[in-house]
C-alpha cells in the first residue's frame, strides 16, 4: 500500500513516469496532513495550563473537535490507495477486447462502473475535506497561540485538498453517461468551493491577526 511507504519512496513514485499515483492521491495525501496538523494543535492545546482556564463547554467541543479530526485523518488516508485502485480499474476496462458487439457492450458496462468508482473517491475527499474546516476554526479561536499558525496552514491544505478534489471530479464526469448524477455531483463540489473559501479565509485571518 502507497501509505506504508516512506515519504521518499511515494515522493519518487508520484515523480515517475507511471501514471499512478497521480493528482487524486496527491490531494488526498495533503488533505491528510493538512488535518494532522489541526490535530496538532489540538494536542497542544488539550491539556495546557490555559486549556484548564476554558469552561466545561468549550473544553468539550476541543474534545470533540480532536475525535472529528482524528477520524477525517483516517478516512482521508485510505483515499491516497482508494484513489490509485480506482484509476487501475479505468485502465484494466479501457484494455478489454472490442472486437465483436458482446465484448463492446461487456466493456462499455464495465467502463461506466469503473469511472463511477473513479468519481466517487475525489468526491469522498471533497466531502471529508468539508468536514474537516469546522474542527480546523475551532481549534484556529481556541488553540494554543504558539501553534494556531499550523491551524492556517492545515486550512490550506485541507482547501487544495478540495479544490483538487472537484477537478478529478470533473476529470472523470466527462466518461460517465449518467449526466444528472454528473449534474449533481459538479453542483456539489462547486457549492463546497463557494462555501469553504469564507471559513478557510476566516481561518488565516484568526491565525495570522498577530504576526
Amino acid at each position: 500500500m502507497l501509505i506504508n511507504r516512506t515519504l521518499n519512496d511515494y515522493v519518487n513514485e508520484v515523480a515517475s513516469s507511471k501514471p499512478a499515483p497521480g493528482g487524486g492521491s496527491v490531494s488526498s495525501l495533503v488533505a491528510s496532513l493538512g488535518i494532522a496538523l489541526s490535530s496538532m494543535v489540538y494536542n497542544l492545546t488539550i491539556g495546557r495550563q490555559f486549556y484548564n482556564e476554558y469552561d466545561d463547554d468549550i473544553k468539550d467541543e476541543l474534545e470533540s473537535g480532536l475525535k472529528i479530526c482524528e477520524r477525517l485523518m483516517s478516512e482521508v488516508m485510505e483515499l491516497v490507495d482508494e484513489d490509485k485502485k480506482a484509476y487501475e480499474e479505468v485502465i484494466s476496462a479501457i484494455k478489454m477486447p472490442k472486437d465483436t458487439d458482446e465484448n463492446k457492450a461487456i466493456r462499455s458496462e464495465k467502463l461506466e462502473k469503473a469511472y463511477m468508482k473513479a468519481i466517487n473517491v475525489p468526491l469522498k475527499l471533497a466531502r471529508l475535506c468539508s468536514e474537516g474546516f469546522a474542527p480546523t476554526l475551532l481549534i484556529a479561536q481556541y488553540g494554543n497561540p504558539n501553534a494556531v499558525s499550523d491551524a492556517a496552514v492545515g486550512a490550506l491544505l485541507l482547501y487544495a485538498g478540495l479544490q483538487s478534489a472537484m477537478i478529478n471530479v470533473k476529470v472523470n464526469a466527462k466518461y460517465i453517461k449518467d449526466k444528472s448524477f454528473v449534474d449533481s455531483v459538479i453542483s456539489e463540489c462547486d457549492e463546497l468551493i463557494k462555501r469553504y473559501e469564507p471559513i478557510r479565509d476566516e481561518i488565516l485571518n484568526i491565525s495570522m491577526k498577530d504576526l
